[in-house]
């Protein structure tokens, strides 16, 4: 019901000449409805077989800052350097290319700034649809995941299996290591021969942040319940 009333709101938009065009800002980082601002821009391809891209300037409503957003057109639009046949176009016509892209990372507490900066990299890459850069830097962190527990010689699997050995992982993280650890291999050693997708970035990185919450933030978790428990029993004998 709620998609449908979205879809019939923004069909009364369109018909009221007010653009309905919304994106994650690549400022503040909220999905937000972008209002057009000014004229639009054209810039034809360099073929030149009148082909090219009809850009605007968009107003963040949450944060109120300016991103530019891009339709790819087989001709130059008679709307591109009228304002308000500007506003008409945009109203009709959502832009498929957003600039800048919001760079996304995430926040790891209780992982050492060593292993945790590098990860929340590994998440803006895949922001940016870098997606051969996210898998290869979680497999770099899972590497120094071991490297930051001391465990500095060897293959990366033979690191995982000094993990698992050391109780620094049970069986599950080490098959979910070995899994990031597999898909990274090839790329790590100049091989770029086999595409990924956005799946396979997205099921890397998930394992990394199990990896992650596995060695570091389930037990540091775990510590400060032990720890407020500890101040429960002593408040009450005292």
């Amino acid at each position: 019901m709620f998609i449908q009333d979205q879809d019939q709101d923004q069909d009364q938009g369109r018909r009221r000449g007010r653009n309905m065009a919304s994106t994650t800002c690549g400022r503040c980082g909220t999905h937000s409805h972008m209002t057009v601002i000014g004229p639009g821009n054209w810039v034809p391809d360099v073929n030149g077989m009148g082909t090219g891209w009809n850009e605007s300037s968009f107003r963040c409503d949450n944060c109120g800052r300016l991103n530019v957003g891009g339709l790819r057109r087989p001709q130059r639009p008679t709307t591109a350097g009228d304002v308000g046949n500007n506003v008409n176009f945009w109203s009709q016509n959502d832009p498929s290319d957003w600039a800048p892209r919001y760079v996304q990372g995430q926040d790891f507490p209780d992982v050492p700034d060593v292993v945790g900066i590098p990860a929340s990299e590994a998440h803006k890459c895949r922001s940016i649809d870098a997606l051969m850069s996210s898998i290869l830097m979680a497999r770099a962190v899972i590497e120094s995941v071991a490297k930051e527990n001391g465990i500095t010689t060897g293959s990366l699997y033979n690191k995982i299996e000094a993990m698992f050995t050391a109780g620094l992982i049970n069986q599950f993280a080490k098959d979910t290591a070995n899994t990031v650890r597999v898909f990274g291999n090839d790329m790590a050693h100049g091989d770029f021969t086999v595409p990924v997708d956005a799946e396979d970035a997205d099921g890397v990185l998930t394992f990394m942040d199990l990896i992650l919450h596995d060695v570091y933030q389930s037990k540091a978790k775990l510590q400060r319940l032990k720890d407020a428990a500890d101040a429960r029993t002593a408040a009450r004998n005292s």
